[in-house]
Parts: structure tokens; sequence; C-alpha cells
């Protein structure tokens, strides 16, 4: 993937090749990521699954000991599927969000998807993602 391509993701702009890929590429919901647009806003498992991508995606070097291209589509091995996992567990704190995905198809799908790389994408209006994938086989 060509590291320009993902910077603008990142910095959520028109990128015509990522565009295309998440059109196509298998993906599970994973629901509200903002709730009340407000600044800061409420935590729930989609946002913080969104945080760590976020952060997988632009901070590569905090979370890897070789050299990595400073912008990145995070790698789904055993760590992100357990941290993805864990960030997706309810808390006492979250605000009641009854739009939240299913826990148990997201632990399918990332098991299913475990070496490709995943990004969080908009789903229709009003803050709903998803987690997709992208796979050797998406367009290029």
């Amino acid at each position: 993937m060509p590291a320009d391509e993902v910077r603008r993701w990142w910095n959520l702009k028109e990128t015509d090749l990522l565009d295309r890929i998440v059109e196509v590429a298998p993906a599970v919901r994973l629901g509200l990521t903002a709730t009340a647009f407000a600044d800061p806003e409420p935590t729930s498992p989609a946002r913080r699954v969104f945080e760590l991508l976020f952060l997988r995606g632009t901070l590569p070097e905090q979370f890897s000991e070789v050299e990595v291209d400073p912008w990145v589509l995070p790698l789904l091995d055993d760590e992100l599927e357990a941290a993805i996992l864990d960030a997706f567990q309810a808390r006492t704190d979250d605000p009641p969000t009854p739009e939240s995905g299913d826990r148990g198809q997201l632990a399918a799908f990332l098991a299913e998807h475990k070496g490709s790389q995943v990004l969080i994408s908009p789903r229709g209006e009003g803050g709903e993602a998803e987690l997709g994938s992208t796979t050797a086989d998406m367009p290029q």
C-alpha cells in the first residue's frame, strides 16, 4: 500500500485506492464512534477500537521493535487481535449504546482475517463505523 495513500486515509482525506478497497473489503460493524459529537467524545467499545487503530496506524514506531513506515494500516496479528477484543469489551463507564456491534461477530471476523491489514471506516451517517480487512485480492 503506498505510504501517501495511507497518510491521506488517516488524515481523513480522499484516497483513490483505499476508498475503492473499503467499498469491497470484508468488514464487521463496530457501532457508534461518536455519540454526542462532543469534545471530548464519551467512550464506547467502537470508539476505543477506533482510537487503538488510529494510534497503531499513525504512530507505528511505538508498537514495533523494527523500523516501520510512519503511516501504516495495522497488521492483524495475535497481539492486535487481543488488543481489539479488549478495547471492544463493554465497561461500566460506557454510556448506554445499544447500537454497538456484536463482540462474537467481531471475534470471528478477527480470527478469519488474521494476517491482513485492518482499518476503521465510516459506515453511513451519525458516527457509525466498521472494521475492514484488506487482502491480497483487493483492487490495486
